[in-house]
């Protein structure tokens, strides 16, 4: 799907000497940028990767949860604008995070069949970016002792 016979590793091999050559030695970006920028790349890469095949709230076999999540919003939205206090507004984040939490567990989401040097390519940047963004946190701390 991404690859062709070993192109895209040998073309990660050139990119990666090419960075590590003429932007980390040479001061251009530094590497905790550089580590962001392979994160989002890497990530970018992954959610390309995955599938969405419903969106919608989450069932309880037969049962949707639709209609107890609406109810909640809407008497906690109420309970707000009638007496507003610490207590109701609570309730109110908290049936806004049920809301999301049912059309999160509602979804259901599958990932293309691909090969493992595909799912490879799209893991090494995310590893690469998290460590040079680790590297640069624990140096800067081990120089501040």
């Amino acid at each position: 799907m991404f690859c062709t016979k070993g192109l895209c590793y040998k073309a990660s091999v050139v990119v990666y000497l090419l960075v590590r050559r003429f932007v980390l030695e040479e001061n251009f970006m530094s590497k905790k940028t550089l580590g962001w920028a392979l994160v989002i790349i890497g990530l970018f890469m992954l959610f390309k990767m995955v599938r969405v095949s419903s969106f919608g709230f989450y069932r309880f076999g037969r049962m949707s949860t639709s209609a107890i999540v609406l109810v909640l919003l809407l008497l906690s939205a109420i309970a707000v604008v009638v007496n507003k206090n610490k207590f109701t507004v609570g309730c109110f984040i908290f049936s806004l995070a049920l809301l999301v939490i049912s059309l999160i567990m509602g979804t259901e989401l599958y990932f293309a069949y691909v090969s493992l040097t595909d799912i490879l390519l799209v893991l090494v940047p995310v590893v690469l970016g998290t460590g040079l963004i680790l590297q640069s946190v624990f140096h800067k701390r081990k120089e501040a002792y």
